[in-house]
């Protein structure tokens, strides 16, 4: 039961969380949407996916009677510590990015950002929603879930890829740089 509710204050902190990424931005007016790194459809899908596991983790509210319960019970706090560690590394990338948050390239003028948890990690809010999604598959192995994880991955990768071409193409010398202090993912 605890873990449900653990389960419930997340879905509804992130889902607040994105929803405040758009609020600021609309009161800043700075738009929360950039323009995608690749084809706008595969990018929306990417999006899509990653709320797909929310969705799935709420509404599974049962435990498989195939798995012993003591057993489903500690994959279940695995994954509850995945997800609430994944939460964590996303909005500490938050708070690095500040206003420069976006879901898609900036259209405006833009900055490097280098310092908080970017030092470690080039995309560390790509990293706290792949955790997010490996500890929903971890609470609810669904082959749909799993497959719709999948997807998000393969696609936020080649929008990782995109993004770091626009910041090669932006900041140049700045960018080289940073790419021999700062991993890709960890």
């Amino acid at each position: 039961m605890i873990q449900r509710v653990v389960i419930i204050i997340l879905i509804v902190g992130f889902f607040s969380f994105i929803l405040l990424i758009g609020i600021r931005n609309k009161i800043s007016d700075i738009g929360p949407i950039g323009k995608p790194p690749i084809n706008k459809y595969l990018f929306i899908l990417a999006k899509l996916n990653m709320i797909l596991p929310w969705i799935a983790i709420l509404i599974s509210s049962y435990t498989p009677t195939w798995i012993p319960q003591d057993y489903y019970t500690i994959l279940v706090w695995i994954s509850i510590c995945m997800l609430l560690g994944g939460f964590t590394i996303v909005i500490l990338g938050y708070i690095s990015l500040g206003r420069h948050t976006k879901f898609g390239l900036p259209t405006e003028k833009t900055k490097l950002i280098t310092s908080g948890i970017f030092r470690y990690s080039r995309n560390p809010m790509y990293v706290g929603l792949f955790l997010m999604l490996f500890g929903s598959i971890l609470y609810y192995s669904h082959w749909i879930l799993v497959l719709s994880c999948l997807i998000s991955v393969i696609l936020h990768h080649k929008i990782v890829l995109g993004e770091e071409k626009f910041l090669k193409e932006t900041f140049c010398n700045d960018w080289e740089q940073y790419l021999k202090t700062s991993k890709r993912y960890i």
